[in-house]
C-alpha cells in the first residue's frame, strides 16, 4: 500500500484529499489543516509522499523540507513564489531521485484532449493563432477579503495566481513561448500590489502567435474560451458557469460549423468538479511513485512556468 499525507484545508480538503483517497493502492494516512503542524507530519515514519496545497511561500518551505526526507512530492500551482525557489526545488528533488508532481489540471480534460489531437493532427492545417479570453469575479475581489492572492510576493496576482494554469497549458497546445508584451489591470481597492487581470500578447518559437485577455474582476461573467486558428479551418474551446465542467468543443471549416461529440469525464456524486480531474494527476503520481518513476506534468513543468511569470513581470 501507498501512504500519502495531505497538507492544506483549502484545495488540500476539498480537492486533493478524495482524489487521492479513490485512487486504489494508495492510502491516505494523514491530513494536516493547520498550516504549523506540517513538521509533525513529515516525521511519520509511514509517510511515502506528500500531496500540499498551500500558499506558494509556504509550499516552497514544506516542499523542500519533503524532499530532503525522501518523500515524493505532489504540489499545487503555482509551484513556488520566484524561479529562484522553484529552480532550488527541482535541482533538491532531481538530487533526492524523488518523484514529483503538480496539479496543472487543465490538459487533463476530456475536451481539452480531443482539442490537443485535432491540433497535432493538423486536421485543419497548421495552427497560427490562439486565443484565451478568462473572465469571471474572484472571490477575494467580490468579498473585498484582500490575502495573499492578491501579493505578487507571496506568489499572487492573477498571471502568478490564475493563469500559471494558462502558461503551462498554452505551450501544451502550441509550444514554447519565446516573447511576451503584457499590460496589467488592477481591481479598485485592493491595498496590495497583485493585478486582477491582463491583456497579453505572445510568440511562440514555431511562429504561432497568441493573445489573452484574463480578468477575475469580471461581475455576473463566467468563462473560459480558446480559439485556434489553423489555415483551414477554427477550433473553438469553450465553457461558462464552471471551471472544469461544461467544455464544448466546436470547429469552422469549409465544411460548415461542427460540434464535437467528446465522452465526459466521471465524476462521483457530491464532489467538487475539480475532483475529476485531480483524480487523473493523482493515479498518475501514485503509479509513477510506485514503479520509481518520473510524471509529467512535475517540478520541471512547475520551474518553467515560473521562469515565464518572473519574465512576464520583468
Amino acid at each position: 500500500m501507498f501512504n500519502i499525507g495531505i497538507i492544506g484545508s483549502g484545495f488540500g480538503a476539498v480537492g486533493l484529499l478524495p482524489a487521492f483517497k479513490s485512487v486504489k493502492g494508495c492510502r491516505v494516512v494523514a491530513v494536516c489543516t493547520n498550516r504549523s503542524q506540517w513538521p509533525a507530519l513529515l516525521k511519520r515514519a509511514d509517510l511515502d509522499a506528500v500531496a500540499i496545497a498551500v500558499p506558494p511561500q509556504a509550499q516552497y518551505l514544506i516542499a523542500k523540507a519533503a524532499v530532503k526526507k525522501g518523500l515524493h512530492v505532489f504540489a499545487e500551482k503555482p509551484l513556488t513564489a520566484t524561479s529562484a525557489q522553484a529552480r532550488e526545488l527541482y535541482a533538491l528533488a532531481r538530487k533526492k531521485n524523488i518523484t514529483h508532481g503538480i496539479d496543472f489540471i487543465f490538459p487533463e480534460i476530456a475536451e481539452w484532449k480531443k482539442v490537443k489531437q485535432l491540433l497535432d493532427s493538423k486536421r485543419f492545417g497548421k495552427l497560427k493563432h490562439i486565443s484565451v479570453q478568462w473572465e469571471w469575479q474572484s472571490r477575494d475581489i467580490c468579498l473585498r477579503r484582500w490575502s495573499w492572492r492578491t501579493k505578487i510576493k507571496e506568489g499572487g496576482g492573477a498571471l502568478s495566481f490564475y493563469f500559471s494554469h494558462g502558461l503551462y497549458y498554452l505551450e501544451n497546445f502550441a509550444g514554447k513561448i519565446i516573447d511576451a508584451e503584457v499590460l496589467f489591470l488592477y481591481a479598485k481597492g485592493n491595498p496590495y500590489d497583485g493585478e486582477s487581470g491582463f491583456d497579453l500578447n505572445l510568440k511562440f518559437k514555431k511562429g504561432v502567435t497568441g493573445s489573452v485577455h484574463l480578468s477575475s474582476d469580471s461581475r455576473g461573467q463566467v468563462s473560459h474560451r480558446l480559439v485556434f486558428i489553423c489555415e483551414r479551418g477554427v477550433i473553438v474551446l469553450e465553457n461558462k458557469d464552471a471551471v472544469v465542467d461544461n467544455f464544448i468543443v466546436k470547429t469552422y471549416s469549409a465544411g460548415g460549423e461542427n460540434r464535437v461529440k467528446v465522452p465526459k469525464d466521471k465524476q462521483l456524486k457530491k464532489e467538487d468538479e475539480r475532483v475529476k480531474i485531480v483524480r487523473i494527476l493523482a493515479k498518475r503520481f501514485v503509479r509513477a511513485c510506485t514503479r520509481r518513476q518520473q510524471m509529467a506534468p512535475s517540478f520541471a513543468e512547475g520551474l518553467r512556468v515560473q521562469e515565464l511569470i518572473d519574465r512576464i513581470r520583468a
